[in-house]
């Protein structure tokens, strides 16, 4: 999993998403004007 915080339009949001979306989604926010400021892989608890 990982933890994706961005800012946009003067709001702070974050999401927890698999590892396999995480850069789509990443490029998907930028794309919209967000401003990612934190992206962190979050360790598996198995």
């Amino acid at each position: 999993m990982v933890l994706i915080r961005w800012l946009l339009a003067g709001r702070h949001r974050q999401e927890t998403i698999p590892v396999a979306q995480a850069r789509h989604r990443k490029n998907e926010l930028e794309g919209q004007g967000a401003v990612i400021y934190w992206s962190e892989r979050l360790l598996s608890s198995n």
